[in-house]
């Protein structure tokens, strides 16, 4: 049964696209960095490292080396392109970030499939601390 948020098709980026919004973000543009990024971007919920490198692999027909995408992965995340996420299994997901998304927005984890979905459309209260954590300058992203 299909019922998901993410079960509608997410229309596919061209490398061109792609490669432009990495210039608009100021990056230097490898092909790596490019099939990384359109493939979160392409992709209908978060992904993780194996679940990355084997869409990537059958997209391009060659084997790709785990510690260069996981060093693209971080660093899609590091300019903030990129979103890293952990459910109860701990796995690592990685997922675009959209402009259409807030900064923060929940995710589900279904126990049956083992999916993590984006809930953009979500709106997640930001906590009640303690008093004394409320009077501390604390950063909320």
């Amino acid at each position: 049964m299909k019922n998901h948020v993410h079960d509608t098709p997410s229309p596919t980026h061209s490398d061109a696209e792609v490669t432009q919004l990495l210039r608009d973000a100021g990056q230097r543009v490898t092909k790596l960095r490019v099939a990384v990024y359109r493939t979160l971007l392409d992709a209908e919920q978060p992904l993780s490292h194996p679940e990355v490198q084997q869409r990537l692999e059958s997209s391009i027909a060659s084997p790709v080396d785990r510690v260069s995408l996981y060093r693209n992965l971080e660093w899609l995340v590091d300019i903030g392109l990129a979103h890293r996420i952990t459910a109860d299994d701990r796995v690592w997901r990685f997922s675009a970030r959209r402009l259409e998304q807030s900064n923060q927005h929940p995710h589900f984890h279904c126990v049956s499939c083992g999916q993590v979905f984006c809930l953009p459309k979500a709106r997640s209260p930001r906590p009640l601390f303690p008093r004394i954590i409320r009077s501390s300058k604390w950063n909320w992203w």
